[in-house]
């Protein structure tokens, strides 16, 4: 029960992301409500709706997939490793378009050939009509003389001068470099190929130099950004998950029921096993790195800029402890440079295993040490430690958290990093400049939002992409030392906001302790009238790892879907209460080794509070709604507050006895901490619920397992509880095509159904 579409840790770690946090449909139906000025009476659940009920549902689809109206480069900027200068795409208008070449000293912006030219060319060479082309996978070519691009399934080259498109073939080199599959080394010419189970590296002339296969649940992996930047070496992955518990998965396609298994480490269950790899292109050897000691979760963390070092990180079990440790990559020696442990509560948790490991440590040049990030004063901050592993110094500090290191100049002392350094917006990312030697951060960042900076090669410029909550997405390119911010591209919102005003409204509300500020948004119908009366749906996610709140343009894949329910005749309100990361460690562990014991609190007093001056939100006819992490939390909402939230739709929920990373770091182990989750334990208190209950699941999902809803269906059959249930067969942990569809009418339905429109 986890994150939206996050990329998997390990092979068989497959993160959950319940992007639209909405669930589906049924089977023993509860009676709805009885209106007094509610639309006509909606049929009962597995009827056709009725075409005002269908325009209803036809308009919430059209604001949860928005994001498709709005115009914008889907490209991320490349930088050339010289010369200061990058490519991007510059989508102006419906049809226009085109290539750019930017030159950062000078700030002059030249296409690389006209957007007419550039569709007529593709226009021949795919051999039918190309009016918008919308791209996705690009890369520069290995020489970066030229990009490389796919559309339409095809792969085209494109140079930096003479504006002529290439077709090119499926095994050109510079065709190889868009596949996950691939990946060529910096320098050399070395390719290496992630193949089922196994992997092989090619030299510069396509020689196979090493090639391994994978056997049953003991697979090869090559991880991200696996060569050395000289191309000698290359790090991979063995991961042993032999002992790892299998969950059965039933094709229901056929008459013949077909059963495979996914291996899925639950908690208290073993753990996998990963061993680090050194293979040496120049002789073909693979050299085992010895592995530490325990269970623990490994990650390989990148490479110290001299390419003398691989560095790997590794968490407890437990997450409360974390270390680093480089290889040698010549001999696989492996040496331990500093540990961080928390007895008290965790270091880290799933979060880091999703991304957040990649911005734990930086390797200054020239053998200097390491930037470390830690939360030991209370907020995430930025350490300097010495080669051997002594901290030097604590180089930002303040009540704020960083949440990167963007980078370090390459001479004098600056370090640049995301911060959350406005008390007034404590989840908003800006950019700051600091020093090795500690003291100030001063702000770069030209305005409040979202920022996600991409540094130049030389250290001189970055890329500012950036939204806010009313400002759609630029970039923007700056030198470090300020002065003009040249604009690269600029996002068309207009059909975004022919929909209507789709801005949530800011909510500050206290937790239920009385004293914790939380942050939300609540979303009105596009025809929100303050003379009626709505009823309420709290949409929650919850999980300790993330946040659903919005601060940006387009807002999280919850808000999206928030607002698509809103268009119903719904106030849709989203938190984030206590326990998420993104601000001071005591806030994150307000629920440590008590998960499911003060969130459902926190939503019901917010809930409240903003009810407090807002006449149009009926408190008596309260929903909640979410998947994944939101679906647990859904069933705690029904069974815990009984008498607040009248209806509930829990889809895919998750349980505290599913995937170890996902519960384990928040509660501890369950032989460790075997009340905190007896404590949460939704089956326990089946025999509470009193509303109306939902209940979805994908026969196929390995994220949240199947036998969750199973148990705790049966767990309600044995209360004498009555509730609805849709199974949705061969579906993943969030539906896909047009079960995605159908999950989100069917919420929209069942809700309907159960607290009726406005009054």
């Amino acid at each position: 029960m986890v994150v939206k579409d996050a990329a998997s840790y390990h092979r068989r770690m497959r993160f959950p992301f319940v992007p639209l946090g909405l669930m589906l449909t049924a089977l023993t139906g509860a009676p709805g409500l009885a209106l007094d000025d509610a639309p006509p009476p909606l049929a009962p659940s597995g009827t056709t709706p009725d075409a005002q009920v269908q325009a209803k549902l036809d308009l919430a689809d059209r604001f949860v997939r928005r994001a498709e109206l709005l115009r914008d480069s889907l490209v991320p900027p490349r930088w050339l490793r010289e010369g200061d200068r990058l490519v991007f795409w510059s989508r102006e208008g419906k049809d226009g378009g085109t290539w750019v070449l930017a030159h950062a000293k000078t700030g002059e912006l030249k296409p690389l050939l006209s957007g007419e030219q550039l569709r007529q060319q593709l226009s021949t060479l795919l051999g039918k009509p190309i009016t918008a082309p919308r791209f996705f996978d690009v890369a520069l070519a290995p020489d970066e003389r030229g990009i490389v691009f796919r559309l339409e399934g095809k792969t085209f080259g494109l140079g930096l001068s003479g504006g002529h498109v290439t077709l090119l073939s499926p095994e050109d080199r510079a065709a190889l470099t868009l596949s996950p599959q691939h990946f060529l080394a910096p320098k050399g010419g070395a390719l290496a190929v992630q193949r089922q189970g196994g992997f092989a590296v090619l030299n510069a002339e396509g020689a196979t130099v090493v090639e391994r296969t994978g056997e049953a649940n003991l697979d090869w992996r090559i991880p991200e950004r696996p060569w050395s930047p000289d191309g000698r070496f290359l790090v991979v992955w063995r991961d042993d998950l032999r002992a790892v518990h299998q969950v059965p998965v039933v094709d229901y396609s056929s008459a013949l029921e077909k059963v495979t298994t996914v291996p899925y480490t639950k908690s208290g269950t073993p753990l996998p096993r990963a061993e680090l790899h050194v293979v040496e292109v120049a002789t073909g050897r693979v050299t085992r790195v010895p592995p530490v000691e325990g269970e623990t979760y490994d990650w390989f963390a990148g490479w110290n800029p001299e390419g003398t070092e691989a560095l790997c990180l590794h968490l407890s079990r437990d997450a409360k402890r974390l270390d680093l440790s480089v290889v040698e990559p010549a001999s696989g020696q492996r040496r331990h440079v500093l540990r961080e442990e928390r007895p008290e509560t965790f270091v880290t948790g799933l979060d880091f295993a999703v991304g957040g490991w990649a911005k734990q440590v930086t390797a200054l040049p020239g053998g200097r040490g390491y930037l470390w990030m830690s939360e030991r004063d209370g907020w995430r901050h930025v350490y300097a430690y010495d080669r051997s592993g002594k901290r030097v110094r604590q180089l930002t500090r303040g009540a704020f958290p960083v949440h990167e290191v963007v980078g370090v100049a390459p001479t004098g002392d600056a370090l640049y990093v995301l911060a959350s350094a406005d008390s007034g917006a404590p989840y908003e990312h800006l950019f700051y400049r600091g020093s090795l030697k500690g003291g100030a951060l001063k702000r770069l960042s030209s305005a409040s939002g979202m920022h996600r900076i991409t540094p130049s090669p030389s250290g001189q410029y970055y890329v500012d992409t950036w939204s806010s909550r009313t400002q759609p997405r630029l970039r923007e390119l700056v030198s470090v030392e300020g002065g003009k911010r040249v604009r690269l591209t600029t996002s068309d919102a207009s059909e975004f906001e022919s929909l209507g005003d789709t801005r949530p409204e800011a909510l500050l509300v206290k937790a239920a302790d009385g004293v914790t500020p939380l942050h939300g948004v609540l979303y009105k119908p596009r025809d929100f009238d303050a003379s009626k009366r709505y009823p309420v749906l709290a949409s929650i996610y919850a999980g300790p790892f993330t946040t659903v709140v919005p601060w940006s343009f387009l807002g999280t894949s919850d808000s999206l879907t928030a607002s698509g329910l809103a268009q119903l005749g719904f106030i849709v309100v989203l938190l984030d209460p206590r326990g998420g990361p993104g601000r001071s460690k005591s806030f994150q562990d307000a629920n440590y080794g008590r998960v499911g014991q003060t969130e459902i609190p926190d939503y019901v007093a917010g809930l409240k509070q903003a009810a407090s001056t807002r006449p149009w939100m009926d408190l008596e006819r309260v929903g909640i709604h979410g998947g994944s992490w939101g679906g647990y939390f859904t069933l705690r909402g029904m069974l815990t507050a009984p008498d607040f939230f009248k209806a509930g739709y829990a889809g895919a929920p998750g349980a505290l006895e599913e995937e170890a990373i996902i519960n384990e770091p928040y509660l501890n182990l369950p032989s460790v901490n075997p009340q905190g989750y007896a404590a949460g334990d939704n089956l326990a208190i089946a025999d509470r619920l009193r509303g109306h209950l939902k209940l979805m699941h994908g026969t196929s999902d390995v994220n949240a397992t199947l036998s969750v809803t199973m148990r705790m269906a049966d767990a309600l059959i044995r209360a004498g509880k009555r509730f609805e249930l849709l199974i949705m067969p061969g579906q993943p942990h969030s539906p896909r095509g047009a079960a995605s569809r159908y999950y989100r009418d069917d919420v929209g339905l069942f809700f309907l159904r159960t607290l009726g429109g406005p009054r």
